[in-house]
């Protein structure tokens, strides 16, 4: 399975990373944070997990501006955000722009406390695995 998890997190550490982690684990699939040590070549699917509290990282953008087709076809994004529906519209329009196909795109509200990021739940990392699988299954017939 031609298939890559990445994490990016302004911090460094934290929910992004515990998802991506997660998501990565479900797929016994190569999980890195963003920019990765070795680039994408050949994916088939992506799957980004990103903070979206502010715009996005210098980065994450150049890591995205760098996807091409050849690298991934596909890409799958899941953003956490204090309100849960931010968007990913300046991500999405550099993967159109590179014709990387956008497969699909889950928003999580993870509340940004006082003193940092707020607690991922049980039920948060159910729904990004959950989307993970449903987004996997329609690109590769063998996990039907």
């Amino acid at each position: 399975m031609k298939m890559q998890v990445l994490y990016f997190s302004k911090n460094g550490k934290g929910n992004a990373e515990a998802l991506a982690t997660s998501v990565g684990r479900t797929f016994k699939c190569k999980c890195d944070q963003i920019p990765p040590a070795y680039p994408c070549e050949g994916q088939k699917l992506v799957i980004i997990v990103y903070d979206n509290y502010s715009s996005p990282a210098k980065q994450l953008i150049d890591f995205c501006k760098d996807l091409s087709p050849e690298r991934a076809s596909n890409v799958a994004v899941i953003s956490l955000s204090a309100s849960g529906n931010k968007g990913i519209g300046q991500l999405e329009e550099i993967f159109k722009a590179n014709k990387v196909e956008v497969s699909g795109k889950l928003e999580l509200k993870v509340s940004k406390g006082l003193f940092g990021y707020g607690k991922l739940t049980e039920e948060d990392v159910k729904k990004a695995n959950d989307f993970a699988v449903s987004i996997a299954k329609q690109l590769f017939e063998h996990l039907d």
